[in-house]
C-alpha cells in the first residue's frame, strides 16, 4: 500500500481548494478556553470547509503560538471574527436567515444523525465544562447532540465539533447539483482573511 500523493500535489490540490467557494456554515465559540481545542477546531472547520468562525467570550483569538502549532495555519485560511457576546453572534447569523443549532445535550436535543442540518447554518461549541450558555441555549433554533456509546456522558469540544462538521458535510455532499453556495458555477470566493484584516 502506497501513499495516496506526493507532497507537491497535496499543496496543489490544497491551493485549488482556498479559492473555491465556501458553504454558509459557520461555528459559533462560547467561552472555549483552551488555546489546543481552539487550534484543533481551526483545523476541522479548515478542512470541512467552514466559512467562518466567531471567536466569543473568553476564547483565545489568534495570532497565539499554541493556536497555530495545532493549527497548522488554519487561522489564516478560515475567516475568523472576534465577538464578546456569543449571544449576539447567533442573533446576527439569524437575522442573515441562518439556522443556528446548540451542540449540547438537552431535554430536546435531537441526536445528529436524525437532526434536520438545513444550509445555511451555524454550530454552537461551549466550555469545557459547563457547555453553552444557557441565555444562547434560548435563543438557538433547537439542540442535536453526539450519541455516546461509552462510559463518559461526552466528547472533547473540539473533536465533537470534528464530528458534528464531518456530518454535515456528509449530508450535503447529497445535496443536487448545483447546491446552495453554487452561484453559477462561480468558484471564486472572498478572500478568507479579510475578517480579520478589517477589524
Amino acid at each position: 500500500m502506497s501513499r495516496k500523493r506526493r507532497i507537491d500535489q497535496h499543496r496543489a490540490d490544497a491551493d485549488q481548494r482556498e479559492h473555491r467557494t465556501r458553504p454558509e456554515l459557520y461555528l459559533i465559540l462560547d467561552n472555549i478556553r483552551s488555546l489546543t481545542n481552539v487550534g484543533s477546531i481551526f483545523r476541522a472547520a479548515d478542512g470541512f470547509g467552514t466559512r467562518k468562525i466567531f471567536l466569543c467570550g473568553i476564547t483565545p483569538t489568534p495570532p497565539r503560538p499554541e493556536i497555530s502549532k495545532i493549527s497548522l495555519g488554519a487561522e489564516e485560511s478560515t475567516a475568523w471574527e472576534q465577538m464578546e457576546d456569543p449571544a449576539k453572534a447567533v442573533r446576527v447569523l439569524q437575522n442573515q436567515g441562518v439556522t443556528v443549532l446548540a451542540l449540547e445535550q438537552t431535554d430536546t436535543s435531537i441526536p445528529i444523525f436524525a437532526a434536520e442540518l438545513p444550509h445555511p447554518l451555524a454550530i454552537v461549541v461551549g466550555h469545557e465544562v459547563v457547555g453553552v450558555d444557557e441565555q444562547v441555549l434560548h435563543l438557538c433554533d433547537g439542540s442535536i447532540e453526539i450519541p455516546m456509546f461509552g462510559s463518559k456522558h461526552s466528547h472533547n469540544v473540539a473533536t465533537a465539533t470534528g464530528v458534528i462538521l464531518s456530518e454535515v458535510r456528509r449530508r450535503w455532499l447529497s445535496m443536487p447539483n448545483p447546491t446552495p453556495w453554487e452561484d453559477h458555477g462561480v468558484t471564486s470566493s472572498t478572500n478568507p482573511r479579510t475578517d480579520q484584516d478589517n477589524r
